[in-house]
């Protein structure tokens, strides 16, 4: 009967069916949006005196003390038009980075994250967040998505803090993967690059 039902759900009303499915994958993925407001919050709110990074604003730096990065975005707050895959910054100068939905944009997140890594300090704290159900939105380009565990494999020269899904509005088709690391060394020269 279950399967009789899904089946007629599926055919004759398919948004209720999708809807219901990704329902359930957040659930199982559990849903850590209150975990991240509370580390991130505490992160921003315990980096002063210290060098910060922050690629991509929104509306506003999240401190006047933080240095911003923008390839594209020419307004005031923007300190620097650099690319991420190519900082104009020496080696070990930030204390703390964050990249929030960036990753996305860039043909090669995985050589951006080997930058942040290069100006992240040892010990550096990095902050990084992604679309893992979120529509497409080019500025200019939207390349990927990715899951919590595939958010690991590209962070996997960070000590992990704390990660996971986390959820916009509380909306089971609307949500993000983050990742709070700390800099554990060298990058890793047979971390995986993409094509």
């Amino acid at each position: 009967m279950l399967k009789f039902l899904g089946s007629f759900v599926f055919k004759y009303f398919p948004r209720t069916y999708y809807h219901v499915a990704y329902h359930r994958v957040t659930r199982k993925l559990e849903d850590k949006a209150r975990d991240r407001a509370e580390d991130f919050d505490k992160l921003v709110a315990e980096s002063g005196g210290r060098d910060c990074l922050q690629i991509g604003v929104r509306d506003k730096k999240l401190a006047p003390h933080w240095i911003s990065v923008d390839l594209y975005d020419r307004s005031d707050y923007i300190d620097y038009n650099y690319d991420i895959h190519d900082l104009k910054f020496d080696d070990e100068t930030f204390d703390v980075v964050v990249c929030n939905a960036i990753l996305e944009h860039v043909e090669d997140p995985v050589g951006a994250l080997s930058e942040l890594h290069r100006v992240l300090r040892e010990d550096g704290l990095i902050w990084v967040e992604v679309p893992f159900n979120q529509p497409y939105h080019p500025a200019p380009n939207d390349y990927w998505r990715v899951s919590p565990e595939g958010l690991r494999i590209w962070m996997k020269d960070f000590a992990e803090l704390s990660s996971g899904l986390f959820s916009i509005n509380k909306s089971s088709i609307y949500n993000g993967v983050y990742y709070y690391g700390q800099k554990r060394g060298p990058r890793n020269p047979d971390s995986p690059r993409l094509p």
